[in-house]
C-alpha cells in the first residue's frame, strides 16, 4: 500500500470492527457504547471546543493555524482509543458483559481470559504503538501518535517499555489473541483500518501523509483538549450509553454530537476588543484615573510589537494590580488570548483580591458568559465562592445572564482544571506546578497557554520556588504567552535572571534558534537601582524604562525597643488620643504572647490576633473584621486603641491601614513590605473620609521589637536565616524613605559581594550557610522539575515521575516538609461530636456513628488548619500521623464514608478545647487559635 492511502473496507469487516467496545454501564451491566460512536462523539467535541471555546492564541502556541489546528484535533479525537481495539483491552471490558463477547468472539476476534502480559499493554499506549509501529502502513508521525499515547496524562516512558522499539512484537498476543499470524490477526489489523479510514474522513485529511509532525508545545496542548474531550465524551450525563441491544446507528450524527454539547453548557470563549487602552477605558474599568506608574505600564503594552514578560518593580499601595489588569486586558486582545490567570503567594491574598478581580472580569465580560476559578486547596470554602459555584452556570436563563455574566462553571471544578476557567485567581503554587512533573501537567500547560499570566510579589519566592518560577517562564516563553511580574522589593539580579530566562527561552524555544539573540535598549538594564521602574521584552529586545513620580517620598522613623513592655508602654502612649497600631512576629507562638502580654497590661484596648493556625472560618473572620476596622472604609470608633498583632499573613496583599507598627526585624524586602501597610491610605478626604489620624501618629513610625539585648530571637533566625538579618540591620538608619530607598536598600541587603563592613566568625557562618542554603535549594528542586520545552517529543518526560495528591504536589513547589493537616472538632462528654465556635450553639450537633449529610461534611472539613510545624518534624510526623489516625479508627470510623472528609484526620479536642498530642498539650480559642505546650514543660512548671 502506497505511503498515506487509505484501505478500503468491505462490508462484513466493517460490521465485525462496530461489534468493538468502548464503555459499559457502571450502575447496570444492560447498557454499553460501541467504538466507533466512542470515537465519533470525541472527535465531535474536539471540533466543538477547537471552534468555540478554545482561543487562537493556542493553535499559534502550537506553532500551527487555526485551520491545521483544527483538523489535526478531529484527527486525534478519532483515533484516540484505536488501542482499544486490542484483544487484551476487550477481555477486560466484556468481563461483566458476556453477551457482548459472546458476539465479538463469535465474529471472529480471539479474546482470550488470561494474559501472561496482563497490564503490559494499556490502550493509551496501546494505540501509540499501534500507530507508530512498521507492521502497520500508517505512516503516522510519531509526534502525533505520541499525543495518543499521552491522552490519560502520562506520556509513554521507555523505561516502561524496557527498550522494546515495538510494543505489537513484544506482546502480539495482547494486541491480537494470538501469537500467530492467522485469520484473528488480520480482523483485528482490519479494525485498525477502519478506525483510521473514519478518522480521516471526519478530518477531511485524504491522506495519512498530510498529517503534520508536532513539536513539543503541540504535542502538550494537543494532549491536554485530547483529555479534555475525552472526559467530555466519556460523560454519561452528556453522551448516554445505550442498550446491549442497539447497535448503534449512523443516523444518530451530528444530532448526538450537538444534544451533548449542548447538555455540557460550556462558556462561551472571552476575548477582549481593547487593542489599545487610553485613559477614559482605565477609568471606566477602575473608577479612577491611571497615576505614573499605571500610565507607563500601559504604553510599554501598547506600544509592543510582541510582548513578553514585564516585570514592574513599583511602592506598595500604588496601584499595581489595576496596572496589571489594565495590561492583561489589552494583551488579551493583541494575543488573542482567552482569560488571564493571577497568582499570589498565599490563599489568604488571593482570598483578598477575589472581589476586586472578580468585579475587573464582570465589567470586561459585558458581551459573553465566561467562567471564574477561585484556585488553592482551600477555595470552596471561601463563602462568596462557594456561593458563586452553587449558583453555577449551566441552569441559568437569558434574563439572568443579562445581569450576570460571570460564573462558577461546575464542569471546571477539581484540580485537574483549576485554570481552564477564563478568570483564574489562586496561590503561585498553580503556576510553579506547571513546571512540576506530575500527570495530567499538560492540562494545567492548556489552561496557561491560553491566557495572559500575572504574577504578584514575585520577590517573595526562595530559591527552591524560583527554580519553578523560572522553568514555567520558559515553557509560558516557548508558547508566547504574556508574563506580568509585580514586585515592590525585587533584588536586580533577580530581575535580570527573570528577564533573561524568558528572553533567552524565547529566541531558543519560540523562535528555534540554537544561539538565543537578545538585544537590550539600555547597556545598565542589570544594575539600575531606579525606582518605580519597568523592564519588558518586545521580542528578543530587552527594554527598560524609569517610571518618575510626581507623588513625594513618605519618611518613616525607625525605632527600637528592647523588651516587649517596653513596646507595651511605648504604644499605650502613642495611641492615648486613639488610632490603630500593628504587630507582626515571625513565628505564630511569639504573636501569641505578644497578644497574651498585650491583653492583660493595655487598658481599654481592643485586640485582634490574626495567623495560620485558626480553622478556616476564623481565618475567614478575622480577615473580615482587620479589614472592616483597618481597611479604607474604617472611621474613628473602628481604628479607636485597636491593636492587630499577626505573621506573615499580615505582610502582603491585605490592604488595611496602621497608624503605628511593631514588627520582628526580618530581611529588608520583607520589612519594606510591612512598611507598606504603615499610613497607606494617605489620602484622607479620597481613600479613608471618615478618618483623621491622631496627632501623635500624624508621622509614620516603625518600632523593630528587639530580643533584649539581641536584634532577633532565635524563632527569627530559623524562619530567615542570620545571614539577610544582620545585613538588614547594617542598613538601617533611624529614618527610610518610601519608595525612594526601598531599591537601593533591597540591592545592598542582596548583593552577595557587598558585606556592608560587617566581619567576624558569626557573619562569614552566616554568610556561607546562606549560601549552601541557596545552592542546596536549587539542587534539591531538580528532583521534580519538569525538562524545559526542547528536542522533538515528550517522550520520557515524566521520568521518574512520583504519583502525588493536590496537597503534596503544592508541597513539592515549596521545598518543604508538608504541614500535616486535620480538621478541629471537639467531644463533650455525652460522646457528641460539636463545633469548635464561639457560636457553636448555632452549629449542629454530630454524632460519631453517623455519616454526616453533605452540608455538615463540608462544614466539617472547613475546621481545617495545619499543625505547628514542631508536630511534622522527620522525627515525629509519622508518629504523629499515627496517633490520629489511630484515634479517628476508634471514635470517627464511619465519618471517612463522607466525601468531604474521607481521608482527612480530625483532631478532637474535649468540651474545654483541650487534648494532648504526640506528647503535647493543645488547646484551641476564637482569640488565639491553636496553641501547644511540652506535656515535660508543664509538668515541669507543676513541679516547681
Amino acid at each position: 500500500m502506497k505511503a498515506g492511502s487509505l484501505r478500503i473496507m468491505n462490508q462484513d469487516t466493517l460490521y465485525q470492527y462496530r461489534l468493538l467496545m468502548a464503555k459499559t454501564g457502571r450502575e447496570t451491566e444492560e447498557e454499553w457504547l460501541p467504538l466507533w460512536m466512542h470515537l465519533k462523539d470525541t472527535a465531535g467535541i474536539m471540533e466543538k471546543l477547537a471552534k468555540k471555546w478554545v482561543p487562537d492564541s493556542i493553535p499559534a502556541a502550537a506553532g500551527m493555524n487555526c485551520s491545521q489546528f483544527l483538523t489535526t484535533a478531529k484527527f486525534l479525537g478519532a483515533v484516540h482509543d484505536i488501542g482499544k481495539a486490542t484483544s487484551y483491552f476487550q477481555s477486560i471490558i466484556t468481563q461483566n458483559c458476556p453477551q457482548k463477547y459472546d458476539e465479538i468472539t463469535g465474529s471472529g476476534f480471539v479474546v482470550n481470559k488470561k494474559y501472561r502480559s496482563a497490564g503490559k499493554t494499556p490502550h493509551a499506549y496501546a494505540g501509540q504503538w499501534i500507530l507508530q509501529s512498521d507492521m502497520n502502513e500508517f505512516h503516522i508521525p510519531e509526534s502525533l501518535a505520541l499525543v495518543v499515547g499521552s491522552h490519560h496524562g502520562k506520556p509513554i516512558s521507555y523505561d516502561y517499555i524496557m527498550g522494546e522499539t515495538d510494543m505489537i512484537k513484544a506482546y502480539p498476543v495482547n494486541f491480537f489473541g494470538v501469537e500467530e499470524d492467522n485469520t484473528s490477526r488480520r480482523l483485528w489489523e482490519a479494525s485498525w483500518y477502519a478506525i483510521m479510514d473514519q478518522a480521516l474522513h471526519l478530518a477531511g485529511v485524504p491522506r495519512t501523509d498530510a498529517l503534520p509532525v508536532l513539536m513539543p508545545e503541540a504535542q502538550v496542548l494537543l494532549s491536554g483538549l485530547l483529555i479534555i474531550a475525552d472526559w467530555i465524551a466519556s460523560n454519561t450525563d452528556y453522551f448516554p450509553l445505550l442498550s446491549l441491544d442497539d447497535p448503534g446507528a449512523e443516523g444518530a450524527y451530528p444530532s448526538r454530537v450537538e444534544e451533548g454539547w449542548a447538555r455540557v453548557s460550556f462558556p462561551e470563549r472571552w476575548s477582549s476588543d481593547i487593542h489599545l487602552m487610553d485613559q477614559e477605558i482605565f477609568k471606566e474599568r477602575f473608577d479612577f484615573w491611571p497615576n505614573e506608574v499605571q500610565a507607563q505600564m500601559l504604553k510599554a503594552v501598547n506600544d509592543s510589537k510582541t510582548p513578553g514578560l514585564f516585570v514592574l518593580e513599583a511602592q506598595m499601595g500604588i496601584g499595581k494590580t489595576e496596572a496589571a489588569l489594565g495590561a492583561a486586558e489589552i494583551l488579551v486582545s493583541q494575543n488573542h488570548n482567552g482569560g488571564i490567570f493571577f497568582g499570589l503567594p498565599t490563599q489568604a491574598t488571593s482570598n483578598g483580591l477575589f472581589r476586586r478581580l472578580y468585579n475587573w472580569a464582570q465589567k470586561v465580560s459585558e458581551e459573553t458568559v465566561n467562567a471564574v476559578r477561585l484556585a488553592h486547596g482551600s477555595a470552596e470554602f471561601n463563602e462568596e465562592y462557594h456561593k458563586l459555584a452553587l449558583q453555577g452556570m449551566s441552569n441559568v436563563d437569558e434574563d439572568e445572564r443579562e445581569q450576570d455574566r460571570l460564573g462558577v462553571h461546575p464542569w471546571f471544578q477539581g484540580n485537574k482544571r483549576a485554570l481552564l476557567s477564563d478568570f483564574v485567581i489562586g496561590t503561585v503554587d498553580q503556576f510553579l506546578m506547571a513546571s512540576l512533573k506530575r500527570k495530567h501537567f499538560m492540562l494545567r500547560h492548556f489552561g496557561l497557554a491560553g491566557k495572559v499570566v500575572v504574577i504578584d510579589e514575585c520577590h517573595a519566592y526562595d530559591a527552591y520556588m524560583n527554580a519553578y518560577l523560572d522553568r514555567s517562564l520558559q515553557w509560558m516563553a516557548a508558547y508566547g504567552v504574556p508574563v506580568i511580574l509585580l514586585s515592590a522589593t525585587l533584588p536586580s539580579e533577580r530581575r535580570k535572571e527573570l528577564v533573561e530566562c524568558y528572553a533567552k527561552a524565547y529566541s531558543k524555544y519560540r523562535l528555534g534558534k540554537r544561539r538565543p539573540d537578545i538585544t537590550y535598549t539600555r547597556s545598565d538594564w542589570k544594575e539600575n537601582t531606579s525606582y518605580p521602574l519597568l523592564t519588558w521584552t518586545d521580542g528578543e529586545t530587552v527594554k527598560q524604562t524609569d517610571i518618575r513620580q510626581s507623588l513625594p517620598d513618605k519618611s518613616v522613623t525607625i525605632r527600637y525597643v528592647n523588651t516587649i513592655p517596653d513596646m507595651i508602654r511605648l504604644l499605650d502612649e502613642r495611641l492615648q488620643d486613639g488610632g490603630c497600631g500593628c504587630i507582626i512576629a515571625n513565628t505564630v507562638k511569639a504573636a501569641q504572647e505578644i497578644y497574651t502580654v498585650c491583653v492583660h497590661s493595655m487598658e481599654q484596648v481592643r485586640v485582634i490576633l490574626y495567623h495560620a493556625q485558626f480553622t478556616v472560618p476564623d481565618r475567614y473572620e478575622k480577615e473580615k473584621q482587620l479589614l472592616d476596622k483597618m481597611g479604607k472604609s474604617s472611621c474613628d470608633s473602628d481604628r479607636n486603641r485597636l491593636i492587630l498583632i499577626g505573621t506573615q499573613v499580615l505582610e502582603q496583599s491585605l490592604d488595611y491601614d496602621a497608624d503605628i507598627m511593631v514588627t520582628q526585624l526580618c530581611p529588608i524586602d520583607l520589612l519594606l513590605q510591612r512598611i507598606g501597610r504603615l499610613h497607606r491610605h494617605d489620602k484622607r478626604n479620597e481613600k479613608m473620609p471618615n478618618y483623621s489620624r491622631p496627632d501623635r501618629l500624624g508621622k509614620p513610625e516603625c518600632i523593630i521589637l528587639r530580643d533584649g539585648e539581641n536584634s532577633y530571637d532565635s524563632g527569627s533566625s530559623a524562619v530567615y536565616g542570620e545571614y539577610l538579618l544582620m545585613k538588614t540591620e547594617q542598613v538601617l538608619g533611624t529614618e527610610l524613605k518610601i519608595p525612594g530607598d526601598i531599591s537601593h536598600l533591597v540591592q545592598m541587603v542582596y548583593d552577595l559581594g557587598n558585606d556592608l563592613e560587617l566581619t567576624g566568625d558569626a557573619y562569614e557562618c552566616a554568610k556561607d550557610t546562606y549560601k549552601n542554603d541557596l545552592k542546596t535549594k536549587k539542587q534539591s528542586a531538580k528532583r521534580y522539575l519538569l525538562k524545559a520545552p526542547s528536542g522533538k517529543e515528550i517522550s520520557n518526560i515524566l521520568d521518574t515521575m512520583e504519583e502525588s495528591s493536590e496537597k503534596a504536589a503544592e508541597a513539592s513547589v515549596r521545598d518543604s516538609v508538608s504541614s500535616v493537616e486535620v480538621l478541629l472538632m471537639k467531644e463533650n462528654a455525652d460522646g457528641d461530636i460539636l463545633f469548635v465556635k464561639n457560636d457553636a450553639d448555632k452549629m449542629p450537633i454530630l454524632s460519631a456513628f453517623r455519616i454526616p449529610d453533605r452540608e455538615e461534611g463540608r462544614m466539617v472539613a472547613m475546621q481545617r488548619l495545619r499543625l505547628p510545624h514542631i508536630f511534622s518534624s522527620t522525627w515525629n510526623r509519622g508518629s504523629v500521623i499515627e496517633e490520629l489516625e489511630e484515634q479517628n479508627r476508634k471514635k470517627l470510623a464511619e465519618w471517612q464514608m463522607s466525601p468531604w472528609i474521607c481521608g482527612e484526620l480530625v483532631l478532637l479536642l474535649d468540651q474545654n478545647n483541650r487534648t494532648e498530642l504526640n506528647g503535647c498539650l493543645l488547646s484551641y480559642s476564637f482569640e488565639k487559635g491553636l496553641e501547644y505546650t511540652r506535656k515535660e514543660d508543664e509538668d515541669a512548671g507543676e513541679r516547681i
